[in-house]
């Protein structure tokens, strides 16, 4: 299961990025990705069908792995509070960037996975998992952050893909 991270701020917009003490920061969710966060806490702890409660999550690290400098702080925020909810250790080995490894990660991971990451790369990280770019959709739209993709080896390590609603908070939409 693949989320893209909560809400994040727009440049010049109204809503500022604060970090988990109310503090202003650019890199972190906006207070309705705070909220996100938050009701994502319900839906993966008590899952509807399709889904599956997590028995593993995976999220970009912040820490660029060559020391360059740090990433957003989001895709690790929008699983913090599902991840102490279900008393799990967040796997934030790789960042942005290293899809290829992170698969890697995710297939051995204990499964069902639920994994939070930028939306500009999950195609990437989708094409990864599967073995192949034909599963999952080439891009994720921009403001989509209500979207859950969901990847399953079948027989034989055939992929199938589906992609549902969260539908938790107003303005969500429907799959």
């Amino acid at each position: 299961m693949i989320i893209r991270h909560a809400e994040k701020p727009v440049p010049g917009g109204a809503d500022l990025g604060v970090d988990e003490q109310g503090e202003g920061d650019p890199a972190s969710l906006t207070v309705r990705g705070w909220q996100r966060a938050g009701a994502l806490c319900r839906l993966f702890s008590e899952p509807p069908l399709p889904l599956s409660m997590p028995a593993s999550i995976v999220a970009s690290a912040t820490v660029k792995k060559d020391g360059s400098g740090t990433r957003s702080k989001r895709p690790s925020q929008t699983i913090a509070p599902l991840a102490m909810r279900l008393g799990l250790e967040p796997d934030l080995t790789h960042s942005k960037g290293q899809e290829q490894l992170a698969a890697e990660s995710i297939r051995i991971a204990p499964s069902p996975v639920l994994v939070s990451w930028q939306h500009e790369s999950i195609p990437g990280l989708a094409a990864a998992i599967a073995g192949s770019t034909e599963i999952a959709p080439p891009s994720w739209p921009d403001d989509d952050f209500d979207s859950i993709w969901m990847l399953e080896a079948g027989q034989d390590n055939v992929w199938s893909f589906l992609r549902m609603s969260q539908a938790l908070l107003d303005g969500d939409g429907t799959a």
